[in-house]
């Protein structure tokens, strides 16, 4: 079957001047804010629309379908608005990964921050992002095909690579902090980071692959799981 023109991937994603689609307050810049400028209301709220309607389109669609035509269709304004306030589809891409992981930062830190022990806080941390991964399933779908599809020159998938290796670097330091203060028991905390990574990575397919997947209970077992496997042994050392 033919493919439409409108769907093909890159055919309006580049930088242009809205098509009869502008809107006072939206200067006539690019949407990265050069100068320093900060954004307007009207701009912020503009982008937030469109990064809102590319993840519910790449979840819909896949991230190879998922032009800026489609996005444009979602959202209900023309192509050529997104132009005006993104690069390309890559710095659009970039802009959902960096909300849902501010989001996801949020959602952990409302949970972890009273808390005093290391222990206490990998709970909390794997409970709130097992949780928020529940709520949020269009956009935990929408990251996996932006991590799967978006690759650098070499064909290597970067956004997912420089994201994993983040995380894993403060993982590891907290294991290591966390082992400082006595608060979890003696284990190599570079291996035990890639495990609980991996545990949350396969988290989203999961709900998704079972929608009646209890959440609590699931954020609940899969805590307990890490807690157990990082406690410091009971006073006089038994196991």
């Amino acid at each position: 079957m033919a493919s439409d023109p409108s769907d093909t991937p890159g055919a309006t994603e580049g930088r242009g001047t809205p098509a009869g689609d502008g809107e006072p307050g939206e200067p006539g810049d690019t949407g990265g804010a050069p100068g320093g400028r900060r954004r307007s209301f009207i701009e912020q709220a503009r982008r937030a629309q469109i990064v809102q309607a590319a993840i519910a389109t790449i979840a819909e669609v896949g991230y190879a379908k998922a032009s800026f035509a489609r996005i444009a269709e979602r959202a209900g304004i023309s192509p050529g608005l997104i132009s005006y306030h993104f690069a390309g589809k890559d710095e659009l891409m970039s802009q959902i990964v960096a909300e849902i992981d501010a989001a996801m930062e949020q959602a952990i830190t409302a949970e972890t921050e009273h808390l005093e022990s290391y222990g206490a806080a990998l709970r909390a941390m794997i409970e709130a992002q097992v949780r928020y991964f529940g709520a949020h399933v269009s956009e935990m779908i929408a990251l996996g095909q932006i991590f799967s599809d978006v690759r650098d020159g070499e064909g290597v998938p970067n956004m997912a690579r420089s994201m994993r290796r983040k995380t894993l670097a403060e993982l590891e330091e907290m294991f290591r902090e966390g082992q400082q203060y006595g608060h979890f028991g003696d284990f190599a905390a570079r291996p035990m980071a890639v495990t609980m990574l991996a545990a949350l990575e396969s988290v989203p397919a999961e709900l998704i692959a079972r929608p009646g997947t209890d959440v609590d209970a699931y954020a609940r077992d899969l805590a307990t799981i890490f807690e157990l496997a990082t406690r410091p042994p009971p006073p006089g050392g038994a196991p």
